[in-house]
Protein backbone atom coordinates (compact mmCIF):
# COMPACT_ATOMS: atom_id res chain seq x y z
CA UNK A 1 0.00 0.00 0.00
CA UNK A 2 2.89 2.35 0.62
CA UNK A 3 4.01 1.82 -2.94
CA UNK A 4 0.50 2.53 -4.17
CA UNK A 5 0.39 5.82 -2.32
CA UNK A 6 3.82 6.73 -3.60
CA UNK A 7 2.79 5.97 -7.18
CA UNK A 8 -0.42 7.92 -6.73
CA UNK A 9 1.45 10.86 -5.19
CA UNK A 10 3.99 10.73 -8.03
CA UNK A 11 1.21 10.78 -10.60
CA UNK A 12 -0.46 13.69 -8.78
CA UNK A 13 2.78 15.66 -8.78
CA UNK A 14 3.15 14.94 -12.48
CA UNK A 15 -0.37 16.15 -13.20
CA UNK A 16 0.13 19.29 -11.12
CA UNK A 17 3.44 19.93 -12.88
CA UNK A 18 1.82 19.51 -16.28
CA UNK A 19 -1.03 21.85 -15.34
CA UNK A 20 1.41 24.48 -14.03
CA UNK A 21 3.51 24.24 -17.17
CA UNK A 22 0.41 24.54 -19.35
CA UNK A 23 -0.79 27.56 -17.39
CA UNK A 24 2.64 29.26 -17.59
CA UNK A 25 2.82 28.57 -21.34
CA UNK A 26 -0.68 29.97 -21.82
CA UNK A 27 0.13 33.10 -19.76
CA UNK A 28 3.38 33.66 -21.68
CA UNK A 29 1.65 33.25 -25.04
CA UNK A 30 -1.10 35.62 -23.98
CA UNK A 31 1.40 38.22 -22.76
CA UNK A 32 3.40 37.87 -25.99
CA UNK A 33 0.25 38.34 -28.10
CA UNK A 34 -0.73 41.39 -26.04
CA UNK A 35 2.78 42.86 -26.33
CA UNK A 36 2.85 42.20 -30.08
CA UNK A 37 -0.56 43.83 -30.42
CA UNK A 38 0.67 46.88 -28.52
CA UNK A 39 3.74 47.14 -30.78
CA UNK A 40 1.61 46.82 -33.93
CA UNK A 41 -0.85 49.39 -32.60
CA UNK A 42 2.05 51.76 -31.85
CA UNK A 43 3.41 51.37 -35.38
CA UNK A 44 0.00 51.92 -36.96
CA UNK A 45 -0.63 54.98 -34.79
CA UNK A 46 2.77 56.42 -35.64
CA UNK A 47 2.09 55.93 -39.37
CA UNK A 48 -1.33 57.59 -39.04
CA UNK A 49 0.22 60.46 -37.11
CA UNK A 50 2.89 60.87 -39.77
CA UNK A 51 0.17 61.16 -42.42
CA UNK A 52 -1.71 63.72 -40.32
CA UNK A 53 1.46 65.74 -39.68
CA UNK A 54 2.33 65.75 -43.39
CA UNK A 55 -1.22 66.81 -44.28
CA UNK A 56 -0.93 69.69 -41.83
CA UNK A 57 2.43 70.75 -43.30
CA UNK A 58 0.93 70.57 -46.80
CA UNK A 59 -1.96 72.79 -45.69
CA UNK A 60 0.64 75.35 -44.56
CA UNK A 61 2.49 75.41 -47.91
CA UNK A 62 0.62 78.44 -49.32
CA UNK A 63 1.97 80.46 -46.40
CA UNK A 64 5.50 80.13 -47.82
CA UNK A 65 4.42 81.60 -51.13
CA UNK A 66 2.75 84.53 -49.39
CA UNK A 67 5.78 85.16 -47.18
CA UNK A 68 8.06 85.32 -50.19
CA UNK A 69 5.81 87.78 -52.00
CA UNK A 70 4.88 89.97 -49.04
CA UNK A 71 7.55 89.74 -46.36
CA UNK A 72 10.65 88.99 -48.39
CA UNK A 73 9.36 90.68 -51.55
CA UNK A 74 11.60 88.58 -53.76
CA UNK A 75 13.21 90.69 -56.44
CA UNK A 76 12.36 94.04 -54.82
CA UNK A 77 14.97 96.68 -54.01
CA UNK A 78 15.99 96.95 -50.36
CA UNK A 79 14.19 100.29 -49.89
CA UNK A 80 11.01 98.88 -51.43
CA UNK A 81 11.00 95.97 -48.96
CA UNK A 82 10.16 98.38 -46.15
CA UNK A 83 7.02 99.58 -47.90
CA UNK A 84 3.86 97.54 -48.20
CA UNK A 85 3.48 95.77 -51.54
CA UNK A 86 0.78 96.99 -53.93
CA UNK A 87 -2.85 96.53 -52.87
CA UNK A 88 -3.47 93.82 -55.47
CA UNK A 89 -0.56 91.77 -54.10
CA UNK A 90 -1.91 92.21 -50.56
CA UNK A 91 -5.41 91.24 -51.70
CA UNK A 92 -4.11 88.03 -53.32
CA UNK A 93 -2.05 87.27 -50.20
CA UNK A 94 -5.08 87.72 -47.93
CA UNK A 95 -7.13 85.41 -50.15
CA UNK A 96 -4.44 82.72 -50.17
CA UNK A 97 -3.99 82.98 -46.42
CA UNK A 98 -7.76 82.67 -45.96
CA UNK A 99 -7.68 79.40 -47.89
CA UNK A 100 -4.66 78.26 -45.87
CA UNK A 101 -6.39 79.12 -42.58
CA UNK A 102 -9.37 76.96 -43.56
CA UNK A 103 -7.15 74.06 -44.64
CA UNK A 104 -5.04 74.35 -41.48
CA UNK A 105 -8.17 74.34 -39.33
CA UNK A 106 -9.36 71.10 -40.92
CA UNK A 107 -5.93 69.47 -40.67
CA UNK A 108 -5.58 70.65 -37.07
CA UNK A 109 -8.91 69.05 -36.15
CA UNK A 110 -7.50 65.71 -37.30
CA UNK A 111 -4.40 66.32 -35.16
CA UNK A 112 -6.64 66.77 -32.13
CA UNK A 113 -7.68 63.14 -32.62
CA UNK A 114 -4.25 61.77 -33.53
CA UNK A 115 -2.28 63.61 -30.86
CA UNK A 116 -0.34 63.66 -28.78
CA UNK A 117 -1.53 66.85 -27.09
CA UNK A 118 1.76 68.80 -27.41
CA UNK A 119 1.73 68.35 -31.20
CA UNK A 120 -1.95 69.29 -31.45
CA UNK A 121 -1.30 72.38 -29.31
CA UNK A 122 1.52 73.48 -31.60
CA UNK A 123 -0.77 72.98 -34.60
CA UNK A 124 -3.30 75.33 -33.00
CA UNK A 125 -0.51 77.89 -32.59
CA UNK A 126 0.40 77.64 -36.28
CA UNK A 127 -3.24 78.06 -37.30
CA UNK A 128 -3.64 81.03 -34.96
CA UNK A 129 -0.45 82.73 -36.14
CA UNK A 130 -1.40 82.32 -39.82
CA UNK A 131 -4.79 83.87 -38.98
CA UNK A 132 -2.97 86.76 -37.31
CA UNK A 133 -0.80 87.25 -40.40
CA UNK A 134 -3.90 87.28 -42.59
CA UNK A 135 -5.61 89.81 -40.28
CA UNK A 136 -2.54 92.03 -40.26
CA UNK A 137 -2.24 92.06 -44.05
CA UNK A 138 -5.96 92.79 -44.38
CA UNK A 139 -5.58 95.77 -42.01
CA UNK A 140 -2.61 97.04 -44.03
CA UNK A 141 -4.57 96.69 -47.27
CA UNK A 142 -7.51 98.61 -45.81
CA UNK A 143 -5.13 101.19 -44.38
CA UNK A 144 -3.62 101.72 -47.83
CA UNK A 145 -7.08 102.36 -49.24
CA UNK A 146 -7.82 104.86 -46.45
CA UNK A 147 -4.62 106.83 -46.82
CA UNK A 148 -1.53 104.74 -46.29
CA UNK A 149 0.49 103.01 -43.65
CA UNK A 150 3.82 104.41 -42.45
CA UNK A 151 6.65 102.25 -43.78
CA UNK A 152 8.35 101.75 -40.41
CA UNK A 153 5.04 100.74 -38.82
CA UNK A 154 4.34 98.31 -41.64
CA UNK A 155 7.76 96.65 -41.48
CA UNK A 156 7.75 96.28 -37.68
CA UNK A 157 4.24 94.84 -37.58
CA UNK A 158 4.99 92.51 -40.48
CA UNK A 159 8.18 91.23 -38.87
CA UNK A 160 6.28 90.47 -35.67
CA UNK A 161 3.56 88.39 -37.33
CA UNK A 162 5.96 86.67 -39.74
CA UNK A 163 8.30 85.75 -36.87
CA UNK A 164 5.36 84.30 -34.94
CA UNK A 165 4.34 82.16 -37.93
CA UNK A 166 7.86 80.91 -38.51
CA UNK A 167 8.47 80.12 -34.82
CA UNK A 168 5.17 78.27 -34.42
CA UNK A 169 5.79 76.24 -37.59
CA UNK A 170 9.28 75.32 -36.39
CA UNK A 171 7.92 74.27 -32.98
CA UNK A 172 5.23 72.16 -34.62
CA UNK A 173 7.81 70.44 -36.83
CA UNK A 174 10.09 69.79 -33.85
CA UNK A 175 7.26 68.25 -31.77
CA UNK A 176 6.05 66.14 -34.69
CA UNK A 177 9.60 64.94 -35.38
CA UNK A 178 10.00 63.92 -31.71
CA UNK A 179 6.87 61.77 -31.93
CA UNK A 180 7.88 60.14 -35.21
CA UNK A 181 11.44 59.42 -34.06
CA UNK A 182 10.34 57.80 -30.80
CA UNK A 183 10.22 54.03 -31.24
CA UNK A 184 6.87 52.33 -30.62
Amino acid sequence: MDQGWAALAGAGVGVVGTLCTSWLTYAAARRQARDQGAVEHGRALRNERLEAYLAFMKAAEPVDSVLHRVAHQDGARAAARNAPPPADVLHAAVEELGTAVDALYKAQARLDLMGPKPVAAQAVNVWSDVRSLRTYLERVRLGMIEGGVPHDEYRTGLEDVVDAVEVSRERFARRAREVIETPP
